[in-house]
This record gives structure tokens, sequence and C-alpha cells, in this order.
């Protein structure tokens, strides 16, 4: 439960995650130009895959040697992975996806996703990427805000007590989350859409319509909605590539 409600409540493995994304770009190319006309389908696909899966057994930190991998000698502990894991199992039973038969994939995913996390704060404070205590705590104030407001309570110490964080886990991952932001901000630009790549996402999506007899929406009514999908492509692509490009200067050990 903790570093789900970390995840949800901060989004901390946002960039990291789209990062370690290696091969979902074909993936996300063909999810872009069919998202119109398939996400309601899908929706009511995914409550009903979400009902019959069984209870997902959640991984424990005893599952692995105590450093699962080394990221210039500084360590990534079991305990670290075994959260990581279950937050993406989470994940997937959320999305309606098969938990059972992906463990390999999630286990892959859930430490790459730490890798890629070391590599980026390493790299920013090579940097000298360092957020501010007032930074900080203004971001915390920000989502005690935001927390008090979801679960109907003025008492924070409830809602941290309720989802096994503390206050300084909160602040920690806040200041990773920033740190983590501003260096991908400084890095990847800023993705720009050319007219061409827009018709060409239209086309796709046109034809993923027709071919499922529903009615494709106009071209400029769907256009900001393309972009957007291909901006956000373009980044994933470009976290990717400066991912990648870190990882082979760093020294990475990986013991599991």
């Amino acid at each position: 439960m903790k570093k789900w409600f970390l995840i949800s409540v901060l989004l901390l493995l946002a960039v990291v995650a789209v990062a370690c994304g290696g091969d979902n770009g074909d993936n996300e190319e063909n999810t872009d130009s069919t998202e119109q006309g398939e996400n309601s389908g899908e929706s009511e696909n995914d409550e009903g895959e979400n009902a019959e899966q069984p209870e997902i057994e959640e991984a424990e930190a005893g599952d692995f040697p105590d450093v699962v991998a080394t990221v210039n000698g500084t360590e990534i502990s079991n305990e670290e992975l075994a959260l990581n894991i279950n937050a993406i199992q989470q994940q997937y039973q959320q999305f309606g996806m098969n938990v059972a038969d992906s463990q390999e994939e999630i286990q892959q995913t859930a430490l790459d996703q730490l890798i890629n996390t070391y590599v980026i704060e390493q790299s920013a404070e090579e940097d000298g990427i360092d957020p501010s205590e007032e930074e900080i705590n203004q971001e915390y104030d920000n989502l005690v805000s935001q927390l008090k407001e979801q679960y109907e309570t003025d008492n924070v110490d409830e809602i941290f007590e309720e989802n096994d964080v503390t206050e300084e886990e909160i602040r920690n991952d806040i200041r990773r989350n920033m740190v983590i932001t501003q260096f991908m901000e400084e890095n990847v630009e800023e993705a720009e859409v050319t007219e061409e790549e827009l018709q060409e996402a239209y086309d796709n999506y046109t034809a993923q319509a027709e071919e499922m007899e529903q009615e494709a929406e106009e071209f400029e009514t769907i256009k900001p909605q393309l972009e957007q999908q291909l901006q956000t492509q373009k980044a994933s692509e470009q976290q990717q590539q400066l991912i990648d490009e870190l990882r082979e200067q760093q020294e990475i050990e990986v013991l599991i």
C-alpha cells in the first residue's frame, strides 16, 4: 500500500516509467491512432477482467537478495524492489491487465524504473540540481491540501498512518520528483509536431475507425488531441534516448 500511495499522490515514477519503456514505441504509435475508437469498448472489458482477477500475492523483500542492483556503487535494496513490484502490480490490475502471467515483465520493469531513478538522480546531482527547502515545503503544502480534500479530513497524520507512510518519506519523494522533473526538463527538448505527422496520425485514426465501423471525427476537431498524443510519444522517445545514454555512462550491476 505504501509505495502505491506515494506513486498515486506524487506521480513520482511518471517520467521514469515512460523513459524505461524502451520497446513501447510501436505500441504507443498504434495506441495514439486508435485510442479514440477503442477506449470506450475497452473500459468495459477492463472492468470485467478486473472483477475476475484473483487476489495478487504481494512481493516480499525476502524474495530477493538484500541488494538487487548497484548504480555507481549505490545500492538498491530488496525492499525498494518489492515495493515497486507491488505498485506496478496494482497498476496492472487497475487497467485490467493479467498480473499472474506478467510477473517476469513486472519485475524487470520495477527494477529498470529504480535503476533509471538512481541514474537520473546521480546525473542531476552532478549538474548541481538541488531543490531548496522552501521549494520542497511549497510542494509539500500543496500536496497536503490536495490530500485533505481527497480524503475529506483535516488530519493529514491520519492519512499518512492509514497508508503506512511518514512525512519524511513524503518529503523525500517530493524532492526526488522535483530533481527528476527538473533534470528531464533541462535535458529534453520540447517536442515539435509537423503538419505531415498530424495528417499521418489522422489517416491512421480514420483507417482504424473505418475498420471498426465507427464514425471518425473531423480532422480539425481531433487535431489538438492528436497533437498532444504525438508530443507525448516524441517526449517519451527523447526521454528513452537520454536514459539509454546515461545508463551507458554509469557503472550498473544487476544482482538478481
